[in-house]
């Protein structure tokens, strides 16, 4: 809460300066203006505050005024400043307050507290911690002490990551809330409750005091106040970190409504409810209205404090705009904006702080998925340590910021490099949010999956088994979550040869699977070596890339489809050696059924590829069920598919297999399904309606056809909770880089399906099974690295 004694520290300014005996009309003038800004103050009319106390201090100008009335208007126009994010140019009008308190007694010195309160929320809200808490515990000190400098300390050291402190001062102040007078200290002791349970992953006690925070303030101030506001941010915060985002986008909407009933145009708490809300929709896929909110918060805060690089809700502005480009895999807007919210937020707080060092992982995460891992580690590192200067022992963003920097050594194949960040992150889990925690959880199954890569199977094991112990003891032994940890363990032990221990670990886990939705799908037979009588080298490789998130029906848009294929295009030409005019990407509204069609026949592929070349058609979007009436056809919905309308606006599956096999002429085509033709339509998932699935044995393949599908019939194909690609996208290139350039597809699905399946389980309680088609290939199993031949392709 920013804003706890701005009414009181103003009223005291006023009184100051009303007490004061006017001799002349330019005297009277100068209070006159000071109590106008103190009323546009009060209503958020922060700009006009500015103008009209700089007028009040021109008419100051040749007048005699008493030390505490200079001072008083001196923090009056700090406090502006501070609320509209100039934080500079705010510093230095509350150091000149304090100096000019110096020269007040000390009995009658009551401003200086209230001062000392203002530059402590302005030091905490740029990260200057230490400076801040060294203020407040001044005022604490104090014989006229602050009275929510308890409260606001207690909110500092969550910021800080201090939860050792943050559990005293919370204590104290919801004590010293029975006992106070004061109509703010009790929801605002509840509110802190609040954030530390959900700090520590208890998000029933958090509701709990939440709920009550709002019970006492709504009472005290009404539904409208400020006060109830921030509660709401923080709340729809901790539903995000639930992924419970309906609830979040809810509670989120109301906020900014309220604001925006409240609130002058121009205020820049309209601008970061904007942002947040913006944020919340992007994590739902929703991109096309968060990026016009994200748009529309950054036009509000240039039209407020212009296009300077200067101000903080500007930079805000700016790096929530950049991350929603950066999650659509529009990577080239993405840094531009992230750059620049970086340049400000330096300016604005300096080198150290932790906002910059998130900003920086932002950027990471925009080269990392371009496969440029050496600036991407460069910026982790710098942000990483940053945050470890920077913020407490307990701060949540020290495991995340070892969990980045741990994910890009996976990505690149630096094993060793990742293991002690991975390390650092259980042991952060385990002290902050306890032994049994879903996120102690999780860390241990991280690095569990590292250790296996390593060929440490011993250790890996132990890994699974707390990761299973865990588990056990949150969900139940029967409970999806296990089955997932089982299949992980299982196969550290399958890899050693050690049957005996696989066997009852898998049985276990079969007999969790067999009772979920899609458990009872058909399942494909394992793929078999293949023989070798026609392999020939491969002349040339070509690539057709289609992702769709926004769909011109936005009531089935996706979240991370367009990403998905966007960075499945850079993995091919970094990583699997294609060249780039060989790679053709279709995202969103380019990816018609014209254009898909189009590309796949005389527009290039029919006319490109050499019977000796190797074709990959990859495609991250909805499927239709099986339609009845077309013949039990599946259906890939493109962007401008109608879902009413799908046997004239879709793309009937076995007619594109069948016209690869007919116009592309190869007999070495991979096609990878990122699609689900089943399951009901949910949070994260790829789907339009539970029927019959699709079924890879009922499309027309052709000799020279591989097909991988994101699911099997009856199930669901999942985005990922943790991380921003379908899980089926993400796992699959990780699985082709598991014996780097020779890794062969059918080497990479036998990974893909154990990893997919056992994450799938941990973190959606569902099912999902990857399957491979291989039947009348002839040749070698293909690798999508394997090096060209001759100098035409």
């Amino acid at each position: 809460m920013n804003h706890k004694v701005k009414g009181f520290a103003l009223a005291v300014m006023y009184c100051a300066l009303l007490n004061a005996t006017p001799s002349f009309a330019q005297r009277s003038l100068a209070i006159s203006l000071y109590e106008s800004g103190i009323e546009a103050y009060k209503k958020g009319n922060y700009q006009d505050a500015l103008r009209i106390f700089n007028k009040s201090k021109e008419a100051t100008e040749g007048i005699k005024f008493t030390p505490l009335q200079v001072a008083s208007l001196e923090e009056a126009k700090g406090e502006t400043l501070r609320a509209l994010g100039q934080f500079q140019e705010a510093e230095k009008c509350f150091k000149s307050a304090l100096r000019t308190c110096d020269a007040i007694p000390p009995k009658q010195n009551y401003l200086s507290a209230i001062i000392f309160n203002s530059m402590a929320l302005m030091y905490r809200d740029q990260g200057r911690f230490a400076e801040a808490e060294g203020l407040w515990k001044q005022n604490e000190a104090s014989n006229r002490k602050n009275p929510f400098a308890v409260n606001h300390l207690a909110y500092l050291y969550f910021l800080w990551g201090k939860s050792d402190e943050e559990l005293v001062y919370m204590n104290k102040a919801m004590k010293d809330a029975k006992y106070d007078k004061d109509a703010i200290a009790l929801p605002y002791s509840e509110f802190n409750q609040a954030v530390y349970a959900q700090q520590k992953g208890d998000y029933k006690t958090a509701g709990q005091h939440y709920a009550k925070a709002i019970e006492v303030c709504t009472k005290e101030y009404g539904e409208k106040h400020f006060y109830y506001t921030v509660i709401l941010v923080d709340m729809a915060e901790g539903l995000r970190q639930q992924s419970r985002y309906a609830d979040a986008e809810k509670v989120s909407r109301t906020c900014l409504k309220l604001r925006v009933d409240s609130l002058p145009a121009d205020h820049p708490n309209i601008s970061e409810s904007k942002v947040k809300l913006a944020r919340i929709l992007a994590e739902q896929g929703k991109y096309s209205e968060a990026r016009e909110l994200a748009t529309d918060a950054l036009k509000t805060a240039e039209t407020a404090f212009g296009k300077d690089d200067n101000n903080l809700f500007v930079a805000k502005a700016k790096n929530c705009l950049g991350n929603i480009y950066r999650q659509d895999g529009r990577y080239s807007d993405a840094s531009s904006l992230l750059q620049e919210a970086l340049s400000s937020q330096q300016k604005i707080f300096g080198q150290d702080n932790i906002d910059c060092a998130v900003t920086m992982r932002d950027l990471a995460l925009v080269q990392e998925e371009q496969a440029n891992f050496k600036e991407a580690e460069n910026l982790l590192k710098s942000s990483q340590r940053i945050i470890n200067t920077m913020a407490g022992p307990d701060h949540p963003e020290r495991a995340a910021a070892a969990n980045a920097l741990g994910d890009l050594y996976l990505r690149d194949g630096k094993f060793a490099e990742a293991e002690p960040l991975f390390k650092e992150a259980l042991e952060l889990s385990q002290r902050v949010l306890g032994e049994n925690n879903a996120v102690t959880a999780r860390s241990a199954s991280n690095l569990g999956e590292l250790s296996v890569k390593q060929n440490k199977y011993v250790e890996a094991q132990k890994y699974f088994q707390q990761a299973l112990a865990i588990d056990e003891k949150l969900y139940g032994e029967k409970a999806p979550q296990i089955a997932g940890d089982l299949m992980s363990l299982a196969n550290a032990y399958a890899v050693q040869g050690q049957a005996t221990q696989a066997e009852p670990l898998l049985k276990r886990a079969a007999e969790i699977k067999n009772v979920l939705p899609g458990g009872n799908a058909v399942a494909m037979e394992a793929p078999l070596p293949l023989p070798s009588g026609s392999d020939r080298p491969v002349t040339g490789k070509w690539a057709l890339v289609v992702g769709v998130s926004n769909f011109k029906d936005s009531s089935i848009n996706l979240k991370y489809a367009a990403k998905d294929a966007t960075d499945f295009k850079n993995f091919l030409i970094n990583t699997e050696h294609f060249k780039a005019d060989h790679v053709k990407l279709l995202t969103d509204e380019n990816a018609t059924r014209e254009n898909i069609i189009g590309l796949m026949g005389d527009k290039w592929l029919a006319t490109h590829v050499k019977p000796d070349d190797m074709v990959v058609v990859y495609v991250s979007s909805h499927g239709s069920r099986s339609q009845d009436d077309a013949g039990g056809v599946n259906f890939l919905v493109a962007h401008d598919t109608n879902k009413n309308s799908l046997l004239a606006t879709g793309i009937p599956m076995q007619w594109l297999t069948k016209m690869v096999k007919e116009q592309v002429h190869s007999d070495r085509v991979v096609l990878i399904l990122d699609v689900c033709h089943s399951g009901a339509a949910g949070q994260g998932s790829k789907s339009l309606t539970r029927a019959a699935g699709l079924d890879p044995r009922t499309l027309n393949i052709g000799s020279g056809q591989m097909i991988i599908c994101s699911s099997l019939a009856e199930q669901v194909s999942w985005e990922s909770a943790k991380y921003e690609n379908s899980v089926f996208t993400r796992r699959l290139m990780e699985a082709l880089r598991s014996n780097k350039d020779k890794t062969t597809v059918i080497e990479a699905y036998n990974q893909l399906k154990v990893l997919v399946e056992s994450e799938v389980l941990r973190d959606r309680a569902e099912l999902q099974t990857p399957v491979l088609w291989n039947k009348g290939w002839a040749g070698k199993d293909p690798m999508l690295a394997v090096e060209t031949v001759g100098s035409a392709n």
